[in-house]
């Protein structure tokens, strides 16, 4: 009877676990460089390799469901408008002058009452080129 309630209870643990991973994969991931274990996993090489424009910075990676896409940023929050277009600069050259030109990264603005965010796109389909 003891034997039947652990097979029990490890079938619902094995169930519940495997629901939660499932519908982590799907939904975005935000992390701090600080969190070095998804840090070093999550993080696409580029994003590593990035300027670091601002004091302040944070992480997102999504997977597109179907496509394998992966979408991963880098968003420097806290710009003044005074310093946005230098930083925007600074950001564009760099992925201009990035030495894997099979890198495809894009960068985004978004202002949040007055004050600016810049954002480095990295998309990674995960094929081998």
């Amino acid at each position: 009877m003891k034997c039947r309630h652990v097979i029990i209870f490890l079938f619902v643990l094995v169930a519940v676990l495997y629901c939660v991973i499932m519908t982590r994969i799907f939904s975005d991931e935000y992390y701090k460089q600080g969190n070095l274990i998804q840090y070093y996993l999550l993080t696409p090489k580029p994003l590593k390799d990035a300027p670091r424009i601002t004091e302040n910075w944070y992480f997102t990676k999504q997977t597109v469901e179907g496509s394998g896409l992966q979408i991963s940023t880098l968003t420097f929050t806290g710009i003044q408008k005074s310093d946005l277009q230098r930083m925007h600069e600074k950001l564009e050259t760099w992925i201009d002058n990035y030495p894997d030109r099979h890198a495809t990264m894009s960068i985004a603005v978004e202002e949040k009452k007055g004050v600016f965010e810049l954002r480095i796109t990295h998309y990674d389909t995960n094929k081998d080129n």
